[in-house]
């Protein structure tokens, strides 16, 4: 087993691993910054490496379906989790909700994972109205948020 891991668990390791072995992307890797974090990474067998462009792009393409609010390391981490087929390791609720949503294992390393899939719409901030696209085709204003679908 070689998990592809978030961050959080090179931060916040409270726990023995049960892996010896794991992957994460580069963009993690410049997330650590305490020396306790960055010696956790060094005590594994730790292969850093960005995903392919395949799988970046399904990503990219499930945030844009379902409007999830994720960072270019959550997108790099579920896109490398399809490239090497293993199971992703977050506390991350949005990340999970993202893995679940492209059929991607994954598992909790402190917390509780989620237990359902969400969507989000894009709505409007000023009127409400469903956007695909700003402004909004209804009143003009240039901002939208996410609404639980």
């Amino acid at each position: 087993m070689r998990p592809v891991i978030d961050a959080n668990v090179l931060m916040h390791g409270r726990r023995n691993y049960d892996f010896e072995k794991a992957s994460t992307v580069p963009q993690v890797m410049d997330e650590l910054e305490s020396d306790e974090s960055k010696l956790k990474a060094n005590t594994l067998d730790l292969d850093v490496r960005k995903p392919s462009e395949d799988s970046t792009e399904k990503v990219e393409e499930k945030i844009d379906e379902i409007f999830a609010r994720v960072s270019e390391a959550d997108k790099a981490l579920v896109a490398l989790a399809l490239d090497l087929d293993e199971k992703l390791i977050t506390d991350d609720k949005d990340l999970q909700n993202l893995a679940s949503h492209l059929e991607v294992e994954f598992e909790a390393f402190i917390g509780e994972e989620i237990d359902e899939e969400l969507e989000w719409r894009k709505v409007c901030s000023n009127c409400g109205k469903e956007v695909s696209t700003l402004p909004c085709p209804q009143c003009g204003f240039q901002e939208s948020r996410r609404k639980l679908d």
